[in-house]
């Protein structure tokens, strides 16, 4: 019956009916099909999602606490000066096409993508930037593996838990070349059966997983592009899980008996970033001037619809080593005040210049899920207090490669960090490293040396406490610069039959099923 109904709804929707996987199975709808299925080449949270249920690490995040655990790994070793590490390999684990886990496959994974003259190395290998600092991966023997960096590097250990630092088949990659992508395999809990593209992506579990084999026997993947329709899939029993809904429609999911919901703090920021190359924003009157125009309480709670926290700063409430600075209330009479004394205001109050571009995208992101509505709520604070903008609205590729190139004096964007490591976003958002045009991703294009000297202590200094030190330093910083507004940090939210059960839904927003369960309806 539930296979009956989910293909009726594709049909309603305009899709070829699909069949379910087994009655053992669990069907995921989505909000679109993924790209590929090589962990090294995806940047797309749908490919992602997939190749983690597929692939495995050498460390794996806590479920349940953030300490890092060992995964194809049972334990490793840094050397005092921070640069070598050694890491012990699992015995007896094998690929899904049987072959060892060893540390040939260790090295082979990420030779692959560090060395540009490996003969499986591809130019569109997305995370290269996680290798650079890698002098040597070496097997000391068939279970245990060497990595050497160039220089002590604290985040190090929380790199690998993230989806590039995958281990792959070496024998695969070898059969496969370029089309591994459509053909993945993994050690991880479930193996590839088959992909319909634009259809279905159907795993199955792995028997001899290390961890033990899910309890559910087949896993599949459906896109179903509107979030009515995932909704009204999820709630007829077509479709066990649902991803991506639309923030007002938890209410639905809250009150209707036979639905529930998983929701966690990600490792996620929501912002408007200052353009601080650009007149009027190479001032920081102006710039805390527009800090006090921006009611953030309508934001998140009518676009957001209460599924995110305020933001006061760029870390989440979820991550280590967060300060919580004084909020800074709505103040319309103090940015005013502070316009005027910068000159943007005329002796009449009014604003005699072009008015400044606030950028925003068109495409609803997991940290925005209505950037544009944002944009024009912001646009009318910001008018208010005497400053018109005009708001720009591009696609999100048009739009992402427009702020990363600096054209824009104003604009909305946000990061879901890969790790839980502050670095992640302190470092990527506002080291003046990453303020090239064209690639930018501090794109308020900030330069301050003394955080600068901060980002870069804290990634070499080895113990939690001292980092903590520097990061609180570098967040004291960033408010006083106030390169950008922080706006909000969104809860992620997963809908699901109320029959379906162990579900983990880590902060980094990729859900894993491998200990997921389905009672019969």
């Amino acid at each position: 019956m539930r296979v009956l109904l989910f293909g009726l709804l594709l049909l309603a929707a305009g899709c070829k009916r699909l069949p379910g996987p087994a009655e053992s199975g669990l069907l995921v709808g989505r909000a679109a099909d993924a790209i590929g299925l090589d962990p090294a080449r995806v940047t797309d949270a749908e490919s992602v999602e997939v190749s983690e249920q597929i692939f495995e690490h050498l460390v794996r995040p806590g479920r349940g606490k953030s300490e890092i655990e060992p995964a194809l790994a049972t334990s490793w070793e840094r050397s005092d000066d921070g640069q070598r590490w050694t890491f012990h390999l699992r015995q007896g684990v094998r690929f899904h096409d049987g072959t060892p886990v060893d540390a040939d496959a260790v090295v082979f994974s990420f030779e692959r993508q560090r060395d540009p003259r490996h003969p499986y190395h591809v130019p569109d290998f997305a995370y290269e930037a996680l290798f650079r600092n890698m002098v040597r991966v070496e097997a000391l023997d068939a279970l245990t593996v060497r990595i050497v960096i160039d220089e002590a590097y604290a985040p190090f250990l929380a790199n690998l838990t993230m989806f590039p630092m995958s281990i792959v088949s070496p024998t695969a990659v070898a059969r496969w070349g370029n089309e591994f992508r459509f053909h993945p395999v993994g050690s991880g809990p479930f193996r590839f059966v088959e992909w319909s593209r634009g259809e279905r992506i159907t795993l199955e579990a792995n028997p001899d997983y290390w961890g033990g084999p899910p309890r559910v026997g087949h896993l599949a993947f459906v896109p179903v592009r509107d979030p009515r329709q995932r909704l009204l899939a999820l709630e007829g029993g077509a479709i066990d899980v649902a991803e991506n809904l639309a923030p007002q429609d938890l209410q639905f999911v809250t009150l209707h008996p036979e639905l529930k919901s998983e929701r966690v703090a990600g490792y996620n920021i929501g912002y408007l970033a200052m353009n601080v190359t650009h007149p009027p924003f190479d001032d920081e009157r102006v710039r805390r001037a527009v800090t006090l125009a921006i009611r953030r309480d309508p934001i998140v709670k009518l676009v957001y619809q209460g599924l995110a926290a305020q933001a006061t700063g760029p870390l989440s409430p979820a991550m280590w080593g967060r300060v919580e600075p004084e909020p800074v209330p709505p103040d319309p009479a103090a940015a005013r005040r502070l316009l005027r004394e910068a000159g943007w205001l005329g002796a009449d109050g009014k604003q005699h210049r072009p008015p400044p571009r606030l950028y925003t995208m068109s495409t609803p992101r997991a940290y925005m899920p209505a950037p544009e509505r944002v944009a024009r709520m912001i646009a009318q604070d910001l008018h208010e207090v005497g400053l018109d903008v005009e708001v720009v609205v591009n696609d999100f590729t048009t739009h992402l490669f427009a702020t990363q190139s600096g054209e824009h004096d104003l604009c909305l964007l946000g990061w879901s960090a890969d790790n839980g490591d502050p670095d992640n976003v302190l470092y990527i958002l506002f080291h003046s490293d990453n303020t090239e045009p064209g690639v930018a991703s501090n794109v308020s294009f900030l330069h301050d040396r003394e955080l600068d000297r901060l980002l870069r202590a804290g990634q070499v200094a080895l113990e939690r406490p001292a980092r903590e030190r520097l990061y609180a330093e570098a967040q004291r910083i960033i408010a006083e610069r106030v390169p950008w507004v922080p706006l909000a940090h969104a809860e992620v939210f997963v809908a699901r039959r109320r029959t379906v059960h162990g579900l983990w839904l880590p902060p980094t927003t990729t859900p894993y099923f491998d200990q997921a369960t389905v009672d019969p309806e």
